[in-house]
């Protein structure tokens, strides 16, 4: 008892404090049992020493280490730099892991802190944890292999079912990182037969959809995400899957699904920029049965063109109108939008699929490959090469650098060659002056057009209302006009000059003083009166305009004229740049362009002007193929009898003689290579008698062979050897040359050739 005596009013009272007495019995007994506790959970295999490893494991090492973790993830998927016009990545990482050195120092301190687990408290729960843990830290800094084996070890050796589920998420993610996906199929199959609590379960889903998301396998993805958003917790993460399944819904045409996907991102506090692609997308599932419903979105683009938060959208936002307009077919005004947005935008990601989608236009349907393929050398300059669709613009830019460098040739060539004829010299001058000058004054009216509307394009700029541009409208009316000689209204050579101004300064801002690195800044009144004083000379602007055209056509007439073909040998130069490049476009318009009528055109102009090309049998079996592709038979037939009349040799009459030709030859063509190399090697040494042994083989069992010029090339060389009898080998040289016209052996037989004649 605690007793205290207390004086009032000149008595002394006696009093018990009970609840003091209380709180020292309860400190003495804490001291007492925290004492033993420690005393007990020295031992192992007790219920008190797992508790205690337990307690100090969870709320120390394991804690810190697993925020640590998830503050390197968070930092990661924040550092993303998103594509809103692909399919968004389910579970952002970079593709160079390199970049993860940022984060070693954190790794490290996470390893040690997980690591004092497995070191001082390993008899309790929270090492198999520790252990993944472990494994993450690993991963982060590039030690794969290490990373593997542990997330297996814990798989194997862990206590509890929940642990080897945890485990075998963070293996299937490893997989997926590092692309090994035939492993991480395997993983992930496991895991659908395991039970797993709700946490786990959504989030083995999502790294199932990284997986397909990989692989774009979209059919796949959008089910294991459609799992997944049904168990995630509400918030930032789960509308990022909402939204990509919005974007999965879009692409295959489930505009109803996708619009219903993009509502639901806007329910889970999406940060601004995801917030505002949803409403941008889910304007373009909108439904529309009619003007009422095509002009309600084109108001709300206006409005977002409006909205001063969007200003650094405005590209996009154009673009967006583009694709909106092609939905009704409206390719003038689509056109005219995505050129809007190339001219608006800063971001080279954007600038590369406004470039990339005015290049399909221009290739299909309008088929201006020469300004398509303008668009898609714009677009490979600013799309990166890591992009999923990078090598399919590549190879379609690189198929129409050659249609267009062909093209060309042949409208060039084909022009010099026309006024070069046109006689005397001055009647070919007064014809080249009517050209050009009808040509520069063209372009000098649409030059001034041009410089009329360019203030008024600036003050619409200065007032905010950014919706069309009279300059881009009247360039845009000019190159629909046909005017495509002047250079603000050629399509292509706007293109060429931004590709030649990207390659030597980058993507600058219009501004002023863009060259310059330190912008000047004036300081007085004085510093911005640059403009010199106005004078009262009057210039006559009609005969001003008249003397810079005559100038500039006697400039360009100079030009043109040094390089007309003069000579029978620049002409003949002349022709043969004509010839290729008829035969090439003719292959191209059918093999890459698929467009078997302006193949044809280009085939039968070939045939008019060189009757006795080199590459005929082709020609002619092309021609066959084209018109039998447009469904005229008759017209395919003349073809293929003419083929076979003229070239009943070559291997393209053969593939019509006989349909199972380019098979049986290709079954063939070991066996016949093995014959001839063995042919060749014993004339080399000559074994003459020997190689002809082998090169009978190959005629009486083989005739449908890929190298039979070179087999028939070898005969003629060792019956020469073996039986010079000159009148039979010059008939087979002579029968070799006109049965293989083409072939590159024909120059070795020459020499022999010209000595049998004499």
């Amino acid at each position: 008892m605690f007793v205290f005596v207390t004086r009032k009013k000149n008595v002394y009272f006696c009093k018990t404090d009970f609840k003091l007495f209380f709180l020292v019995i309860m400190r003495v007994f804490i001291f007492l049992f925290f004492f033993c506790f420690i005393l007990l959970s020295c031992g192992k295999e007790t219920m008190l020493s797992k508790g205690y490893h337990n307690l100090t494991s969870r709320y120390n090492p394991y804690f810190f280490a697993n925020m640590r973790m998830d503050s390197i993830e968070k930092a990661i998927y924040d550092s993303k730099k998103e594509d809103y016009n692909r399919i968004l990545d389910v579970s952002p990482f970079p593709e160079d892991t390199t970049a993860l050195k940022t984060y070693d120092k954190k790794s490290e301190d996470c390893f040690k802190k997980a690591g004092i687990i497995y070191n001082r408290h390993e008899d309790g729960d929270f090492l198999d944890k520790a252990f993944i843990i472990i494994a993450k830290s690993w991963f982060m800094m590039r030690k794969n292999d290490q990373a593997i084996n542990t997330l297996k070890y814990v798989n194997t050796k862990a206590k509890n079912d929940e642990d080897k589920s945890w485990a075998l998420i963070e293996l299937l993610k490893i997989y997926v990182r590092t692309k090994d996906f035939k492993a991480a199929e395997v993983t992930s199959n496991t895991l659908l037969r395991k039970k797993m609590n709700k946490d786990l379960q959504w989030k083995f889903y999502i790294a199932r959809a990284d997986l397909y998301r990989k692989q774009n396998n979209y059919l796949e993805t959008a089910k294991s995400l459609g799992s997944a958003v049904k168990l995630m917790p509400r918030g930032e993460y789960r509308g990022r899957m909402f939204f990509i399944l919005g974007q999965l819904y879009q692409q295959s045409g489930k505009q109803n699904l996708a619009k219903e996907n993009y509502s639901k991102v806007l329910k889970n506090n999406p940060p601004y920029e995801i917030d505002f692609y949803a409403r941008l997308y889910r304007a373009q599932t909108t439904d529309l049965n009619g003007e009422k419903d095509v002009k309600k979105v084109e108001k709300y683009y206006k409005k977002l063109l409006r909205d001063e938060k969007n200003k650094e959208y405005e590209d996009k936002i154009y673009y967006e109108k583009g694709l909106f307009a092609l939905r009704s077919n409206d390719i003038p005004k689509a056109i005219k939008h995505l050129r809007t947005s190339i001219r608006y935008s800063k971001n080279p990601n954007q600038k590369a699929y406004s470039f990339l989608k005015l290049g399909e236009l221009s290739y299909n349907p309008l088929k201006k490959y020469e300004e398509a393929k303008m668009c898609y050398d714009s677009a490979l300059n600013f799309l990166p090469k890591t992009h999923e669709d990078y090598k399919n613009v590549a190879r379609r830019q690189k198929n129409l650098e050659e249609f267009v460098k062909h093209l060309t040739t042949y409208k060039t060539e084909d022009s010099l060659q026309k006024i070069a004829k046109i006689q005397p010299d001055s009647i070919r001058n007064l014809y080249i002056d009517e050209k050009l000058y009808w040509q520069e004054s063209k372009a000098q009216d649409e030059l001034d057009s041009l410089q009329r509307l360019a203030e008024e394009d600036k003050k619409r700029k200065r007032s905010g209302n950014t919706e069309g541009s009279s300059l881009g409208e009247i360039a845009t009316d000019i190159s629909a006009k046909g005017g495509t000689k002047f250079y603000f209204s050629n399509t292509s050579a706007i293109l060429n000059g931004q590709k030649e101004f990207f390659k030597k300064w980058g993507n600058r801002p219009l501004e002023d003083n863009w060259r310059r690195s330190v912008k000047p800044v004036p300081t007085t009144i004085d510093s911005l009166q640059t403009e010199p004083p106005q004078t009262n000379v009057r210039i006559d602007q009609a005969q001003l305009r008249q003397q810079t055209i005559k100038k500039r056509v006697e400039e360009k007439r100079k030009e043109l004229i040094k390089k007309l073909p003069q000579t029978p040998e620049e002409f003949k130069a002349s022709s043969d740049k004509v010839e290729v490049a008829l035969f090439e476009l003719g292959r191209i318009y059918r093999l890459k362009l698929q467009e078997p009528q302006n193949s044809i055109d280009i085939f039968e102009i070939l045939l008019q002007r060189f009757p006795n090309t080199k590459p005929e049998p082709e020609v002619l079996y092309s021609l066959y193929l084209n018109y039998k592709d447009l469904g005229k038979t008759s017209d395919a037939e003349k073809y293929k009898q003419i083929l076979i009349t003229k070239s009943p040799n070559s291997s393209f009459a053969r593939m019509l003689l006989n349909p199972d030709y380019l098979t049986e030859a290709r079954q063939n063509d070991t066996k016949v290579k093995e014959l001839y190399g063995n042919a060749y090697n014993n004339f080399k040494v000559g074994n003459y008698q020997e190689a002809k042994t082998y090169l009978d083989e190959i005629f009486s069992k083989y005739k449908e062979n890929l190298i039979d010029d070179k087999v028939s090339w070898l005969k003629i060389m060792v019956s020469y050897k073996l039986n010079p009898n000159k009148v039979e080998l010059q008939a087979d040289t002579e029968d070799f040359i006109k049965k293989y016209p083409d072939s590159s052996l024909i120059p070795l037989l020459n020499p022999l050739l010209i000595n049998l004649k004499k």
